[in-house]
């Protein structure tokens, strides 16, 4: 195994790295899960959200109208991505799924045959892992990378700038052109390149072990309970029902749920036909999983992926050991995105680093999009404009003053989110920085949090007291005092 993060010697684990620090040579099984796409929010994230959408919508009218020229021009270019290296293929990556005719042939079939297609239960290309043959977790994320290719290609090529990792011109398989709907040639990019050809990177937040949207689990918990109900009101009468401890208190009427499951079916077809006959069964499970979920952890992909799970406090001491200055601002922006991403993971991510702004002419340090499902975060995201979040390190001797106060919240907004993060060296007068802080939200300029090592040190102390107590690491109770602060609480 040799991770992208030794290959290139970034000197990071997968902690501090806000894509997946994949094997160059063979697969980590993780998958790109669509659900976890369309229900984040986020510049980066909405890019991909349309892709998807303008792709299978046009996908579902080809199926439905029997369009099989339009639907052979949407299939066919459907890729093997070998370059992600995620999945589960044994020995040096290969895509498994996608690519050949014969391939690309079973999955159109599947796609005729499918009863939830000609219906319109199906919607999302996330839910065809619930009703199309064939369409299994490798597939299902091998579909959504193709479509994002185009938005892969952008994130790995600021990751490598940022991380000083080389690229070279290769050429890449074809792009969805949502403009068109049409699939755009494979053309050269400069990405990094690996013992086996080029290399993208899959910011962490979209993947997942196993995708939300799950078969087995929608039939069981949303559609097999109105056919228990019915066997239930049907008493002994039923076949499927059985009389337990009868004569005793306890006495109680029970369904043979195997019995059940085989007498009605379980296969995608006869799951598409229940849906149909209880429609409130996929309203219910819509409704379930149309929020965020929480992403995996630090432990959890470090597992993934075969990685070490860092000390935050040795994260921080790399913060620490910066001379304030000029000459430390690149190494202390460095130091602050590799803490910051370990210390917010399943609560921030798709990362962007040095994002320009009004036509270039403004740069935002860092900026992550909102992906937290729970914690504090998400109670962020439900009452405050903040689908995107705001970074700027400033490696000062001295306190930020009003100018760097006012840049950050300058680059806040309705359209970009309105909270920020300023990360400055140290704060002697904490009551002034308030002060000015303060000022920014009373202005409805945004809300502003201001952090300095020692604060760092507090958010490391909370989230390493969280983890070894089996808490929630993302509450995050100094962030959420310091907002209170900003919105007028005590």
């Amino acid at each position: 195994m040799q991770r992208f993060s030794d290959y290139f010697n970034l000197g990071l684990t997968q902690s501090s790295l806000d894509f997946v620090n994949i094997d160059v040579r063979e697969d980590s099984p993780v998958y790109i899960d669509p659900h976890a796409i369309r229900t984040q929010q986020g510049e980066w994230i909405a890019s991909c959200q349309v892709s998807i959408t303008t792709y299978f919508d046009s996908l579902l009218g080809a199926v439905r109208s029997k369009d099989a020229s339009r639907i052979r021009e949407l299939i066919v270019p459907l890729s093997e991505p070998n370059e992600t290296h995620l999945g589960e293929s044994e020995g040096k990556s290969r895509g498994r799924s996608l690519g050949s005719e014969k391939k690309a042939q079973e999955l159109i079939s599947a796609l005729q045959r499918s009863r939830a297609i000609k219906s319109g239960l199906l919607a999302d290309l996330e839910e065809s892992i619930l009703f199309v043959d064939g369409i299994g977790v490798d597939i299902l994320s091998d579909i959504t990378t193709c479509l994002i290719r185009t938005q892969l290609i952008a994130y790995t090529k600021n990751q490598c700038e940022f991380h000083g990792v080389k690229t070279e011109l290769q050429f890449t398989d074809p792009t969805w052109d949502s403009a068109t709907r049409a699939w755009l040639p494979g053309a050269e990019h400069d990405l990094p390149r690996g013992p086996d050809g080029a290399l993208l990177l899959v910011p962490r937040s979209i993947v997942r072990v196993k995708p939300e949207l799950d078969k087995d689990k929608f039939f069981r918990n949303y559609i097999r309970p109105f056919y228990v109900d019915s066997e239930l009101s049907k008493g002994v009468a039923s076949e499927f029902v059985k009389l337990i401890a009868a004569g005793k208190k306890n006495e109680r009427l029970d369904v043979k749920l195997t019995e059940l499951d085989k007498h009605l079916g379980t296969t995608k077809a006869a799951i598409a036909r229940h849906a149909e006959e209880y429609p409130q069964g996929m309203d219910n499970y819509r409704a379930d999983n149309k929020d965020p979920k929480v992403g995996l952890d630090n432990a959890q992909l470090s597992k993934q992926v075969g990685d070490e799970v860092p000390d935050l406090n040795e994260l921080l001491d790399t913060v620490r050991s910066i001379q304030p200055g000029r000459a430390g601002a690149t190494p202390y922006h460095r130091a602050v995105a590799a803490l910051l991403t370990a210390l917010f993971a399943a609560s921030l991510g798709n990362e962007h680093l040095e994002t320009p702004q009004h036509g270039g002419l403004k740069r935002i340090d860092i900026t992550y999009d909102n992906v937290a499902g729970d914690g504090f975060f998400r109670w962020l995201s439900l009452n405050y404009s903040s689908a995107v979040i705001a970074v700027e390190c400033k490696n000062y001797e001295e306190d930020p003053g009003n100018p760097e106060v006012d840049q950050i919240a300058m680059r806040l907004g309705p359209n970009q989110g309105k909270v920020g993060l300023l990360v400055a060296r140290h704060i002697s007068n904490r009551e002034r920085m308030d002060a000015r802080c303060r000022s920014v939200s009373a202005d409805q300029h945004g809300f502003v949090i201001a952090l300095d090592d020692d604060d760092l040190q507090q958010i490391v102390d909370d989230v390493q007291e969280a983890l070894d107590n089996g808490a929630n690491p993302r509450e995050f109770p100094l962030l959420r005092s310091r907002f209170g602060h900003l919105i007028g609480q005590r």
